[in-house]
This record gives structure tokens, C-alpha cells and sequence, in this order.
């Protein structure tokens, strides 16, 4: 019977192949598309889950409270956070520190501007990664040290064994010999940990104040803590405030002092915490993700059941004849469901294959390594993905069909009744409210995109280039002035200035500090030059800027933010910040000399907080409790070039770099292209969305074109009898767009408003957000409602033209 059954279905779809090619391909695409996201969500779910104690590792975090207003939380710690954990607690197994630095590495000629990490010597005790070469036991033989990922080995000795190698650091201005002592595999792409080079944390006494080992007002590293199997991390961080009290003595504050874990696995989708030393995810992009491919797979079910339904009336004396001849009902609906299990099937084969054709773009489009692996998982889903969709698919029409009277039928008395054409209608509904939803989403995220890169700053990104130095702040100041001094009157250069730090390159330097008043306070910093705010093109609302012929700007002066005037004139009564001082007891002869309008330091998604800039490196931290950092960063070289000729004034930049400064690597980055990637999850969740909505409507428009056809075929008697009574071809065609163009606005009205609610809860997450438009809804409706009827025309103008002679012979 089965093989009969079989048989049946491989004829009709055989028969009807337009059908089966519109089922099958749409299906297809739709399977594909589903697979390509939900590998992307897994992996996304999937982050630091392949350490072998995953369930047993915790990131430190600490936050300290003062006030409501005064609130502190952050997940890069105190370095002496581990060792006294370790010390204190019987339950921490282990620990391990990871701090962030950027210098140069030179390999005989050749010189490379690198980003390292430094940890602690347990690194491959704690964490899973693969140490290829090396002992894992004792992965640093010595503080000078160094291990390279695969990746780094190959690019600084190809294929040569770099075991016992030596390269040459400049930490802090001292060029330190480090020999490779192993080669660590590549993290994976699903880790939080992202290195390329490791050296040991003992290193890092070489160019650190003793004071950033022993402080617990400096935080500079994340701490990471293994504890023993078993541990309830609630009762061990009820133990944590006891360990404060104790490890600080008399500086101990009640209250003020708190530390926490937070489990590996949850790092990357919990923006609860503040961000370490790498970017994290927003838990809610997998969410969005994982609908969106369950909208264009129901688009596609939708379009098996579509037609299906509106095919029955051409299949019902098949199956009168099926039951005059003795065919049960369950056999009947068995006859279709198994139809139905066989386009599924074919359809997830093509998808699959599909799918793996397009994984190696959509590996390069989200950045990541997804492999379609058949595991036991993948196959249970694939699996129930065919008999869901064959069962749901298939079901409707299996059921209506198998409930014909076989005398009706061979009467020629049978019709799928209003029930039946009424639900065809509705899901016609959802099936394009699915798509204009999927089309506002789409035009939504794109205007926030495009006004996220066209607001305003505060200052000009365009035509702007800066280079890291990656020498110590001391160094790289003189120098900076010494280029600019050399590009003086070059073609193409419009300005040259110098800053530790840069817009879009992550948290910049931060300090705090206790006030005269009690109150402890927190502010960015930023050490520049004193061309900056000209070259950047900053506006000075108030006072003036710094001057180079001014010696006193050098040693004493301060620029602030309109959030910091504003911040600080609140809460100590100043009628100016002109001529005023950061109101702490500590901080060295210091005046505040100008106000500069408000600049995005930090991408839109976060307010304007209170930010400092400084010549002198020593003010900002001279009078803070705490900081963020041990030291000021590297500076780097700012450079405005004209629009016209680049290459050739970069050629000129390049050429007074290595003039200047020979041993450090000329890289140059565009300050737009670097804030332009401080949006790249938004950008990636919009263009999967765009492309996503793209199959959504080319899906829906197949079953469109299929359900076009068989509303022709059904009226093929009626067109013939209005044409001979004088119907236009445009009346005809009309009266064919009409009902679909029906069904696509009563979709548009209820589509609207889910849209609205959705998008408003994405765009809640940007403090800068562009407001949500009516028209946007309307464009979106055209779009989808312009694209079906082109899709219906298509029959409607062909059974409009058709001689109604022929029309009439039908019956």
C-alpha cells in the first residue's frame, strides 16, 4: 500500500509540476534561510560553552556605591582581586588575570603593532584552549616568555618551528627581548577570550608602578575564578563583603565596596554587564533572528497550504472515484499527507543544499566559522522539521479533502465551501502581514543605521586619519609634534595633533575621586595636544582652547564638556566652570580655561558622559581615588587630509612616519570606517533582516502566482461570458487584482501596529534614535502590495486577452 501510495504522489506532482516546483522551491528557500539562522543563534548560544568546566568559571565583577547618582559597576577588576580570592577561599580552585596591551613587536627587519594579552602563568590551567606546542603545566619558563597563536606564528615564521625564537617588545618605551616558549590553537570564534599573543602577568611588573598589584582603587585587568565542583557561587559571594572589609583594613568603606561572578557562559548575551576587553551581544538580536526565520519558513507552509486548498476542487473526483471504489477516509488523508511528507522532503534536501552552497557568504557576512554537521541534534530537528511541515502543511487539506460525499463528487455537486475559502484568505493574510512587518523592520533599521553614521558628533570624522604610536606617552607626544612640524605646508594636510585616545576604539581612560563635599565622582579623560580641537573640529562654547604659545596650558590647563560643566555646576553652585578646578583635595594646581560643546566619545548608544582633556598627563589622575588605567595610553597621530589626492598626501604622511619615528609600523585607519564598526552587530542584524524580507516576499509572491493560476483556471467560464458582454481587458484584470489586493491591506492595517511596538522596543536600546514615521508603513504596504499584483497580473492580463471563445469551449 505504501508503495502504491508512493507511487500516486510521485505522478501527480509529476503531472502538475508547476505546483510542485513552486512548493518545493519556496519551502527550500525557506528551510535554507531557517538553517543559515538558527546555526548563527547557536553559535551565539553556544559562546565559552567548550571549556571543559564551563559549569565552574566565573569573571569578577565589582561595583562601587556611593549614591544613586554615584554608582559604579564594572567587569575589568583590581589586580589584586585574584590573589586575594585565591588566598581567602577554599572554594576558588583557581584564578586567572587577562590585562590588554598594544605595542610593537619586532622579528628581525620586520615590525608589526600588535594587540596582547597578558595572564597569568594558570591561563591554560583555567581555560580550555588547545596549547599545540609547549607545557601546559608551565606555559611561561620565564617572565620574558611569549606565546603566539597559530595564526601569529605562521605570519611572523611561516612554516619554520618558532619554538626558542626571540622577538623584541617595546614595553613602555624599553625594548624587551621575549622568547617563544609555545604555540597556542586559534581561539574559537564562539570564545570571549580573543588572543593572538600571550605573555606572562609577572611581565607586566617591568612596565607597571608597583601600586597597580597592591591598589584596590585601580582596575586595569578581568579576573576570571575556577572554583572547586560542587561550589554554590551564592553562599561564596555571600562571603565576599567579610574579604573587603578584611583585605582593606582601615581604607574599608561599609557599603561601598562589592564584588560578584558572573558564569563564563553568560558574558556574551548579557548587556547587564558592563563590557570587559571584548565586545558582547545583545541577547535579543538571537531572538529576532530566530523569528525571523520562523516568518519566512511559515511564509512558506503558508504556501503549501494555500494551494493545496485551492487545488482540492481540481482533485475532487479523484478522490470520489478513490471512495466509490471502497477507499476509506484515513487511507484518502493518508494518500495526501504522504504528498505532503515527500515535498517536505524534497524541499529540505534542496534546502539543505542550498543552504551549504550559501554558508561560505554568510560565513564571511556575520563573521564567524559555522559548519552544517549532521550530529545527532541537527538530525532529530531535521527530522521533525519534515513531518512538522508535511502534518501542518499537509493537514488542512487532507482533512477537507477526505470529508467529500463520492455521490456529490461524481455529481459534480462538490464545492470547498466558505470555511474553506475564508481560511485560505486568512492565512493569505497572515502570510503578507508577515512580510510588510518584515519590510517596516527593514526600512526602520535602516534609517536608524544611516542616522547613527550621518548625526552629528561634535566633531568632523570625515577625511580624518589616525595612527597609533604604540610607544609610551612621554615618547610619543614629541614625536607626534616633531611630524607635524615636518608636514607643515604639505599638500593635502590640513592639520596634525596628537591623542592618547581615539573615538570608536573602546572605553577611554577614566578616574574617580572623593569631592570636598563627600560626593565621589567619575569622569572620562582624554591627554591631547594642543592643535586637537582644531583639527578635529571642535566648537568652544565657552572660554577658549589651548594654546602652543601658552607654557601655562601645558602644565596646567583643562578642558571640559558641556556634561561635565553642567554635572558639576549642579552640584557645587558654579555659575561658570571658567577659572574653576576639580573640586578635590588632592589634585595638583590645576584651571579649567574653556568649555567645548558636547562630542560622541562613546558610540549612541550611551549619553554624553563628563569627560576632561588634558595636556599635562598628571592632573586628570593626580588627585583620583581610583582609575581604569596604570598608565596614559599611547598616543596616537591625527591627521586631516584633503578629499582630493589620498594616496598620494598618505604616501607624504607615511614618508615624514618613518622619517621621524623608523621602528613603529605605519597603520593608518579612517576615523569614519572605525565608527562605522562600532554599529556592526546593527548592521548585520539589518541586513539579515533585508535579505530575510527579500525571501519572505519572493515566497510569498510564488504562492501568489499559484494561487493566481487556479483562481483563473476556476473562472475561466465567467471571464469568457464578461468578455462577450463587453468587458474591457481592464475590467477583467481588475477584477482579478482586486480580491488579493483586498487581502494585502487588511494584512498592511494588521501588520502595522506589531511593527510599531516592535521597532519601538529595538530603537529603545540608542539614547540617539530617529522617531518612527507613519509613512514608513505606507511605503512598506505599497512595496508589498505593488509586488503582488505585479505577481497576479501576470494571469490576470493573460485570461483579460485570451479569446472568449476558448473561454467558453472550457466547460
Amino acid at each position: 500500500m505504501l508503495q502504491n501510495y508512493f507511487k500516486i504522489a510521485v505522478r501527480t506532482l509529476w503531472k502538475e509540476k508547476g505546483y510542485a516546483f513552486i512548493n518545493v522551491f519556496g519551502l527550500a528557500v525557506g528551510i535554507a534561510c531557517c538553517v543559515l539562522i538558527a546555526l548563527f543563534v547557536r553559535s551565539e548560544w553556544s559562546f565559552d560553552r567548550f571549556h571543559e568546566r564551563s559549569e565552574d568559571l566565573y569573571r569578577m565583577w565589582g561595583r562601587e556605591f556611593y549614591s544613586e547618582e554615584q554608582d559604579y559597576f564594572y567587569t575589568v577588576t583590581q589586580p589584586i582581586l585574584g590573589p586575594t580570592l585565591r588566598a581567602s577561599f577554599p572554594e576558588v580552585e583557581n584564578f586567572a588575570r587577562i590585562s590588554l596591551i598594544e605595542t610593537r613587536v619586532l622579528r628581525e627587519e620586520a615590525e608589526f603593532l600588535e594587540r596582547i594579552h597578558v595572564v597569568d602563568t594558570s591561563f591554560f590551567n583555567v581555560f580550555s584552549f588547545p596549547l599545540l606546542q609547549g607545557n601546559r603545566a608551565q606555559p611561561f619558563p620565564s617572565a620574558n616568555s611569549i606565546i603566539l597563536s597559530e595564526t601569529v606564528a605562521t605570519r611572523y615564521f611561516g612554516t619554520r618551528n618558532p619554538l626558542g625564537e626571540v622577538l623584541t617588545l617595546d614595553l613602555n618605551g624599553e625594548m624587551t627581548p621575549v622568547t617563544v616558549s609555545g604555540i597556542a590553537a586559534d581561539p574559537p570564534t564562539a570564545s570571549s577570550i580573543q588572543y593572538e599573543l600571550l605573555l606572562p602577568y609577572e611581565i607586566s611588573r617591568q612596565y607597571s608602578p608597583e601600586r597597580l598589584f597592591t591598589s584596590w582603587t585601580v582596575i586595569e585587568p578581568e579576573t576570571y575564578v575556577l572554583l572547586r565542583p560542587g561550589t554554590d557561587p551564592a553562599t561564596l559571594e555571600a562571603k565576599f563583603p567579610a574579604m573587603v572589609r578584611q583585605a582593606q583594613g582601615e581604607n574599608f568603606e561599609e557599603g561601598v565596596f562589592s564584588f560578584g561572578l558572573q558564569p563564563i557562559t553568560d558574558i556574551h548575551l548579557n548587556p547587564d554587564y558592563p563590557l570587559g576587553h571584548e565586545p558582547t551581544s545583545d541577547p535579543a538580536y538571537a531572538y529576532i533572528l530566530l523569528a525571523i526565520a520562523f516568518f519566512v519558513l511559515g511564509i512558506a507552509c503558508i504556501n503549501f497550504m494555500t494551494l493545496a486548498i485551492g487545488r482540492s476542487t481540481t482533485r475532487a473526483r479523484e478522490v470520489g472515484v478513490r471512495k466509490a471504489v471502497g477507499a476509506r477516509r484515513g487511507q484518502v488523508m493518508a494518500q495526501f499527507w504522504g504528498e505532503a511528507l515527500l515535498l517536505a522532503g524534497l524541499a529540505l534536501v534542496l534546502g539543505l543544499a542550498l543552504a551549504q552552497v550559501a554558508l561560505p557568504v554568510f560565513n564571511n557576512f556575520v563573521g564567524r566559522e559555522l559548519v552544517l554537521a549532521f550530529d545527532g541534534g541537527i538530525l532529530l530537528l531535521l527530522t521533525g522539521l519534515i513531518v512538522l511541515i508535511g502534518l501542518v502543511a499537509g493537514g488542512y487539506p487532507a482533512l477537507l479533502l477526505s470529508g467529500f460525499r463520492p455521490t456529490q463528487v461524481l455529481k459534480g455537486q462538490i464545492t470547498t465551501g466558505v470555511g474553506a475559502s475564508r481560511f485560505r484568505q486568512a492565512l493569505v493574510v497572515v502570510q503578507f502581514g508577515l512580510s510588510i512587518f518584515l519590510v517596516v523592520s527593514t526600512l526602520l533599521m535602516r534609517q536608524q543605521l544611516d542616522y547613527l553614521q550621518d548625526r552629528p558628533l561634535g566633531f568632523e570624522k570625515e577625511q580624518l586619519v589616525f595612527i597609533p604610536t604604540g610607544i609610551r606617552f612621554s615618547e610619543g607626544m614629541p614625536a607626534i609634534e616633531r611630524i607635524r612640524g615636518e608636514l607643515a605646508g604639505t599638500s593635502g594636510v590640513q592639520g596634525v595633533a596628537g591623542a592618547a585616545m581615539m573615538m570608536g576604539m573602546g572605553s577611554w581612560m577614566a578616574a574617580g575621586y572623593t569631592g570636598t563635599d563627600g560626593i565621589y565622582r567619575e569622569y572620562s579623560i582624554n591627554l591631547v595636544d594642543p592643535h586637537y580641537l582644531d583639527v578635529m573640529d571642535m566648537e568652544i562654547v565657552e572660554g577658549r582652547g589651548f594654546s602652543a604659545e601658552n607654557p601655562a596650558d601645558a602644565r596646567r590647563a583643562l578642558i571640559v564638556n558641556e556634561a561635565f560643566a553642567e554635572a558639576y555646576g549642579r552640584t557645587h553652585g558654579w555659575t561658570t566652570a571658567l577659572g574653576q578646578r576639580i573640586p578635590g583635595e588632592d589634585y595638583e594646581d590645576h584651571e579649567i580655561i574653556g568649555v567645548v560643546r558636547d562630542f560622541n566619545f562613546a558610540s549612541l548608544h550611551n549619553a554624553v558622559e563628563p569627560l576632561v582633556l588634558a595636556i599635562n598627563p598628571q592632573i586628570p589622575f593626580s588627585g583620583a581615588s581610583d582609575s581604569n588605567s596604570g598608565q596614559p595610553s599611547s598616543p596616537k597621530l591625527i591627521v586631516r587630509i584633503q578629499p582630493d589626492n589620498i594616496t598620494e598626501t598618505l604616501a607624504s604622511v607615511e614618508t615624514t612616519w618613518r622619517e621621524v619615528l623608523p621602528d613603529v609600523p605605519f597603520d593608518y585607519q579612517f576615523l569614519d570606517a572605525t565608527l562605522g564598526s562600532q554599529y556592526r552587530a546593527e548592521q548585520q542584524l539589518g541586513q539579515i533582516v533585508s535579505y530575510a524580507t527579500l525571501l519572505a516576499i519572493l515566497i510569498a509572491c510564488l504562492g501568489l502566482f499559484g494561487l493566481a493560476t487556479l483562481a483563473v483556471a476556476r473562472r475561466t467560464k465567467e471571464i469568457g461570458v464578461r468578455k462577450v458582454l463587453g468587458a474591457s481587458a481592464a475590467q477583467v484584470a481588475l477584477l482579478l487584482c482586486k480580491d488579493f489586493a483586498r487581502l494585502i491591506v487588511i494584512a498592511a492595517v494588521l501588520a502595522a501596529p506589531l511593527a510599531y511596538f516592535a521597532m519601538d522596543d529595538w530603537l529603545a536600546d540608542f539614547v540617539y534614535r530617529i522617531d518612527i514615521d507613519a509613512g514608513v508603513f505606507l511605503v512598506a504596504s505599497l512595496l508589498v502590495l505593488v509586488v503582488a499584483l505585479l505577481t497576479v497580473s501576470y494571469h490576470a492580463l493573460r485570461a483579460a486577452f485570451a479569446n472568449p471563445v476558448h473561454a467558453l469551449r472550457y466547460e
